[in-house]
């Protein structure tokens, strides 16, 4: 009787992908979304009026905060998480809770600082936009932790792309921004549910398919959420007070010159969302090999890395200083209207307080990396202060101008302090192991 011969083919291992293809399709994705938020932007300064652009402006700078904050910074915590120990399920119902208590929040906020029936709507219509995109977010994470980062940059930019059409469309068919807000809430949702949480997007294989909703699904165990969420409680302070940096001027603009100002100052600080969008493409393609070699104890590699980011973020800051000189009138007079040119000659000054922030910001990404979370509590707290402070002093005075001096100011403060807070944290982790080598040898 003739017998068959069974042969086993392996299954290809994936390849991860090199730093350049992960920078290229996080770059790619980052461009596009902070293109769509432009021109949301865009569409918004030429079919409202300056103070409904205003209103956007005040939505986000009170949603935004709140939403990081009760994000708890799950990505990185996530993406970094090499271990395993905690499933995919507890992070996402984690995530699930903390962005119910943040739209609550909102509220809350929103009815104690007195804001009248329109800007109390809007301001939850964004809260709700936010809200389905930090759903979105703990999908990237795990997505990240699998190197599959064009699967994210294709998220982004189906998001960004229909968001804009979304609020293009419906802003301009009833002169509205909180009908617009809603075409956003709609085109997050329809990317959520149709993307995002698909197993073929996660890289489940169909042969897994009867456990992939036990693999994609919420999980509720509220002694591995505690202890997640008392772990990762310094990153959301981290976030928050970085949120603040961008949004504090803006009530102290809305305070002593007016809704019309907040959405000039809006317009303008375009340019520092431009620069931003490389950095955090660049940022979260070089996060988990800036982890990966912390934890391996190659500071070199970690040193160089961290380097070279920096001199990209000096680059940047001084390129757009660049452009932002000869070319602002111009830009702000074709992509938005007149009106907002005149506010040119402060272009140079936001970008150079942005340059600062970038090498803050990717100083940030070296920090969190090497687990540094709750000394980046203290250094955030210390630059929003001294924002605080200068905001507080030089806008009556100054007005836009002084705004963009104290974040200047805070953006140099988090930037020393940083570097501080690396130098003393790498000499103490080289140190530890030439100590336990003398004590041995003794």
């Amino acid at each position: 009787m003739k017998t068959e011969t069974l042969t086993f083919i392996p299954t290809p291992v994936r390849k991860p992908p090199t730093l350049a293809a992960d920078f290229s399709w996080t770059f790619v994705g980052n461009a596009v979304y902070a293109g769509a938020q432009f021109a949301v932007l865009m569409l918004l300064a030429k079919l409202v009026r300056p103070e409904m652009v205003g209103q956007y402006a005040l939505g986000l700078a009170l949603v935004y905060p709140v939403m990081m904050f009760t994000n708890l910074q799950l990505r990185a915590v996530l993406s970094s998480d090499t271990t395993g120990k905690v499933t995919f399920g507890h992070y996402f119902g984690l995530r699930l809770v903390m962005t119910a208590l943040a739209f609550v929040s909102v509220f809350v906020i929103a009815r104690v600082l007195g804001y009248d029936r329109q800007l109390t709507a809007v301001v939850l219509m964004v809260g709700v936009a936010y809200g389905i995109e930090t759903i979105s977010d703990v999908f990237y994470a795990r997505l990240q932790l699998h190197d599959r980062m064009a699967e994210i940059a294709k998220s982004m930019m189906a998001r960004a792309v229909l968001s804009m059409f979304a609020l293009g469309l419906l802003t301009y068919a009833t002169r509205n921004v909180l009908w617009g807000i809603a075409g956003i809430v709609v085109a997050r949702a329809i990317v959520l549910f149709g993307y995002d949480i698909s197993e073929r997007t996660q890289g489940l294989s169909a042969r897994s398919k009867p456990s992939c909703g036990g693999v994609l699904a919420p999980r509720f165990n509220w002694e591995i959420q505690r202890k997640l969420a008392w772990v990762s409680l310094p990153l959301g302070v981290v976030v928050l007070l970085g949120c603040l940096n961008s949004s504090i001027p803006n009530f102290f603009i809305k305070s002593a010159l007016g809704e019309r100002e907040v959405g000039m100052f809006a317009a303008i600080g375009f340019v520092v969302s431009v620069g931003n969008m490389a950095v955090v493409s660049l940022g979260q393609s070089a996060f988990t090999r800036l982890a990966r070699s912390y934890a391996a104890g190659e500071h070199r590699a970690f040193g160089s890395l961290l380097a070279t980011l920096l001199a990209f973020g000096a680059i940047l800051g001084i390129a757009g200083m660049l452009v932002s000189k000869f070319f602002g009138r111009e830009v702000l007079t074709i992509l938005f209207r007149p009106e907002y040119a005149q506010q040119a000659d402060l272009l140079p000054w936001i970008m150079a307080a942005g340059g600062v922030l970038f090498m803050a910001q990717f100083l940030g990404f070296g920090l969190t990396a090497a687990n540094f979370y709750h000394s980046q509590v203290v250094l955030n707290g210390v630059a929003v202060i001294s924002l605080l402070l200068g905001c507080w002093w030089l806008v009556p005075q100054k007005g836009l101008l002084g705004a963009i001096f104290a974040m200047l100011i805070a953006a140099t403060v988090q930037l020393i302090g940083s570097i501080l807070v690396l130098l003393r944290g790498l000499t103490v982790k080289i140190q530890m192991p030439l100590c336990r080598e003398r004590a041995e040898t003794v």
